[in-house]
């Protein structure tokens, strides 16, 4: 989306894709992956996959790697995009406030836990860097603390409370895995969950797709003055240890 409005097509830099789906659609999607897509396709969820820690889904393609640091022990690490869902979320504000409060707190017992799981590797990874050295070795204390639960349970966990708002009328829905986690993610469901086609170009070739109708509210909450490039230092980067296409 920030790609189409900014830039036309793709961001010159980025490196990634990532989709938005209700969580009713991804649960269908779940139901019929199978049978549709299994052939070609690794379809990663919090639900299913074993030793994930990840509250997103992750569509991989077979026969590819690209392993993150997420895939130190995942050989199905094909080339992927992310799914985040779009959960339900409450009317009622101290609801809204309980079912924010419980997300942040199991989300970062989670990422600590798979920082106890990968201590080594995360540890490595900051041994040049004392700042980021003295968070990350924090964290590995937490996970090992919370390390009583396996990264299963925590996983399964999250994504329990994450999708527990079952009334899909309400005004309000939340991207709780999102860059910004909860808070910072929750939008109003009247343009968050309406569409709109917008035009793409790729090599010269233009497109549509969807996107939703408040792409102007919803990239001004993600990035405040959107269409400003940011500074080369700030741009967003992703750790590839093995890349085969």
């Amino acid at each position: 989306m920030l790609g189409a409005v900014r830039h036309g097509g793709f961001i010159p830099w980025d490196d990634d894709v990532d989709l938005l789906m209700t969580r009713n659609d991804y649960n269908k999607l779940r139901k019929c992956f199978d049978s549709g897509l299994g052939s070609e396709y690794w379809l990663h969820t919090p639900e299913d996959t074993h030793d994930y820690g990840l509250g997103m889904a992750r569509l991989r393609k077979k026969g590819t790697i690209c392993r993150s640091r997420e895939d130190l022990n995942n050989d199905d690490c094909g080339v992927y995009l992310d799914i985040f869902i779009m959960e339900n979320t409450y009317n009622f504000l101290p609801m809204r406030y309980l079912h924010g409060f419980l997300s942040l707190a199991v989300g970062f017992i989670l990422s600590c836990r798979c920082f106890w799981k990968n201590k080594d590797f995360y540890l490595d990874l900051v041994k040049n860097d004392s700042v980021s050295k003295k968070v990350f070795k924090k964290k590995v204390f937490l996970g090992r603390l919370f390390s009583f639960l396996s990264l299963d349970a925590w996983t399964h966990l999250w994504n329990r409370i994450n999708s527990m708002c079952k009334h899909d009328d309400t005004s309000f829905v939340t991207v709780p895995t999102g860059r910004k986690h909860f808070f910072k993610e929750t939008y109003t469901r009247s343009w968050a969950c309406a569409f709109k086609d917008i035009d793409y170009s790729f090599d010269g070739d233009t497109a549509s797709f969807m996107v939703m109708e408040g792409t102007d509210e919803y990239l001004r909450m993600l990035y405040g003055d959107y269409m400003k490039l940011p500074d080369p230092k700030d741009i967003e980067k992703h750790i590839v240890l093995e890349l085969k296409l």
